[in-house]
């Protein structure tokens, strides 16, 4: 299964933005692997989406990624981590990024911050526990027919196998995550497909 995945992933084009992946790897940070970027890229294009709110910045790769589809492209991204924040701006300013509006803040506080326009998709990719929380207070933010698109809804493939986890904290995110897709897979206003895709992806059409 690796092997596929490494042949899948060097099929999609290289990006002077994945010199970023070595920096993640050896500070131990977590950034969406090549796939699953290129996959949502190429929702961007299907969608022609021009606005996007992002929750969890990290280093920016991801912001990066969705930002250079196009030029027209605008992202707004938050972060708490002032660490992140900070070598997140780092590489906007590396790669001489206009578009990409960064908030330092922490997402459940930063409505406010972000308010200012509606948005074509609105990606969460930050505290698991707390994704049913981003979802509810940034929704109204979303266009009809937008996209919100959840990663990591899988947790290291520990979802669904709740059995082998041995940590109590652990035990508690992997259950507010099956509570949260769960939860999202019968949400009324939204048709929502859940693909096993890098860590497991939520995509749901706000109708």
């Amino acid at each position: 299964m690796i092997k596929e995945a490494t042949y899948i992933s060097n099929l999609n084009p290289v990006n002077d933005i994945d010199t970023l992946i070595q920096y993640a790897i050896d500070n131990e940070v977590p950034i969406m692997d090549k796939v699953s970027v290129e996959f949502i890229k190429q929702l961007i294009r299907i969608h022609k989406a021009q606005s996007i709110l992002e929750i969890g910045t990290a280093i920016g790769y991801s912001a990066l990624h969705f930002a250079s589809v196009d030029d027209a492209i605008h992202v707004t991204t938050i972060e708490r981590n002032e660490t992140m924040y900070k070598a997140a701006l780092l590489n906007f300013e590396s790669f001489n990024s206009k578009q990409i509006r960064p908030i330092y803040k922490d997402a459940l506080e930063a409505f406010h911050n972000v308010n200012d326009r509606q948005y074509d998709i609105l990606f969460i990719d930050a505290a698991k526990a707390q994704s049913m929380k981003f979802f509810e207070l940034y929704s109204p933010l979303v266009k009809r027919g937008g996209l919100i698109i959840t990663d990591n809804i899988l947790y290291h493939d520990f979802v669904g196998n709740i059995e082998i986890v041995r940590s109590r904290n652990v035990k508690q995110m992997v259950r507010k995550i099956e509570k949260y897709n769960a939860w999202l897979s019968k949400h009324p206003d939204y048709d929502t497909n859940f693909l096993d895709i890098g860590d497991g992806m939520s995509i749901s059409i706000k109708k």
